[in-house]
């Protein structure tokens, strides 16, 4: 990804790199979370019960933040396509402006 010559990305560059993270934290954290717990309940320094309701904890905290990510995303897009949408329909009637012109001026040229 290329970065400005500030330190502050672009909104869309910003948004790419959560999903990589998101996406990295989706792979990795879970398989660790069971090696982990795995370990811990086979050397008796928590119990079945204890990692269960560890591991519900952790995917209801991953679960909302996500949710609350994904919905700030979305709002995002959302504005996003509404700001180019506006701007084709500015080209739109930009053309249509310089056809008319284009037709006038060769109507102007034609005896």
């Amino acid at each position: 990804m290329k970065k400005n010559s500030g330190s502050k990305l672009p909104q869309d560059e910003k948004i790419e790199l959560q999903v990589e993270k998101w996406d990295a934290f989706a792979r990795i954290t879970p398989t660790v979370f069971l090696i982990i717990s795995i370990i811990l309940i086979s050397t008796g320094y928590i119990s079945f019960d204890t990692a269960f309701y560890l591991g519900l904890g952790l995917f209801a905290v991953t679960a909302v933040t996500w949710w609350f990510w994904t919905i700030y995303t979305i709002r995002h897009l959302i504005r996003t396509l509404n700001r180019a949408s506006r701007s084709l329909g500015e080209v739109r009637d930009e053309f249509k402006d310089v056809k008319l012109k284009v037709e006038a001026f060769h109507n102007e040229q034609q005896p």
